[in-house]
């Protein structure tokens, strides 16, 4: 971790980037680089500050200059914080689903989508 980045920050950047990702359904494509990168830790970090930096501060400001330190510095831990994170939010939007879902049912409310609705109306 650098030294100017305290845990705490590293923390909330790290929420942050997982809340992102599963919120845009991100989740597969950002475990699949992270855990083929992963192993290359040093090199992918040090790469990825000279090539990503001018790109993070011009559209994220401090947040994207503090997050591509964070990762260059540690690449290996930081990903697997993050793929941790973002497999713990799934998790839970994976339970929320199924709980809207049997609500839903609770209610009677099982239409399936636009097909069924369609099929219901030449029904009767």
């Amino acid at each position: 971790m650098s030294d100017d980045i305290s845990p705490e920050r590293q923390k909330e950047m790290i929420e942050q980037a997982a809340q992102y990702i599963v919120s845009h359904d991100l989740e597969d494509m950002a475990i699949i680089a992270l855990e083929g990168t992963a192993p290359f830790g040093t090199v992918v970090g040090e790469l990825g500050i000279m090539m990503s930096y001018p790109l993070a501060v011009t559209f994220f400001n401090n947040f994207g200059a503090d997050f591509v330190k964070m990762f260059g510095f540690n690449y290996q831990e930081n990903a697997e914080s993050l793929i941790k994170r973002i497999e713990e939010l799934v998790e839970e939007k994976r339970r929320e689903e199924l709980k809207r879902k049997e609500l839903e049912r609770e209610l009677g409310n099982n239409n399936d989508g636009w097909l069924s609705r369609i099929r219901s109306w030449f029904r009767g």
